[in-house]
């Protein structure tokens, strides 16, 4: 009988040093080329709720040809403040061609810097070559990985940042050299605009 291959498992900080932004803004443009043409099988996500604790799992599989797995993603707004995240993740990759889990990594990190490079996968053609101002509305981890993703594909002279807590939005723009405003100045003549908040309110209004 042919022994299986071990399964591999990565920690966050493994994915830290493994993971750079250029190799995956090319990875995931070429991913959202696959799935335009039909090429990947990933069925939208349903949130299933965690009663009676107030969170939520989401698990969202992906399939082609030359790859298969599934993100596990809990959500649980009441981690806020108490140093667990908020949002939790574990990737599984399988071996399409006969099924043999591959590895099992943690997928914050990689959620975070997935999300941020599928917007400058989008920022490429949508923004001029020349676009040199961009404009974050928000303080949180995507902002900050927004700031790092969107850098790799447009040599912005000015980054600016509004958050609707002053304190954090001066500790975010001295952290990532940006310029902390209110929302107006922010977005007004900026080249790219990048909306990285929870709000339940509008923080843009109409021109």
């Amino acid at each position: 009988m042919q022994s299986r291959a071990m399964t591999l498992s990565l920690t966050e900080s493994q994915v830290a040093e493994l993971l750079e932004w250029d190799a995956l803004i090319e990875e995931m443009e070429k991913a959202m080329i696959a799935f335009s043409a039909g090429e990947v099988t990933q069925p939208a996500r349903v949130l299933h709720e965690v009663k009676p604790h107030g969170g939520y799992f989401g698990p969202m599989p992906a399939v082609s040809k030359d790859a298969m797995g599934i993100k596990l993603v809990n959500f649980y707004p009441g981690n806020a403040g108490t140093g667990i995240p908020t949002h939790l993740a574990l990737i599984v990759l399988c071996k399409p061609e006969t099924g043999e889990p591959m590895a099992i990594i943690e997928g914050e990190l990689i959620t975070e810097m997935r999300t941020a490079a599928v917007s400058a996968v989008a920022t490429r053609p949508l923004a001029g070559p020349d676009a040199k101002v961009l404009a974050i509305l928000g303080t949180g981890t995507q902002a900050g990985s927004h700031v790092q993703a969107l850098r790799h594909v447009r040599d912005f002279t000015e980054v600016r940042v509004w958050g609707r807590t002053p304190d954090k939005a001066k500790t975010f723009a001295k952290e990532h050299g940006c310029n902390a405003m209110d929302a107006e100045d922010a977005v007004r003549g900026a080249d790219v605009v990048v909306t990285a908040t929870s709000s339940q309110t509008p923080v843009l209004q109409g021109a």
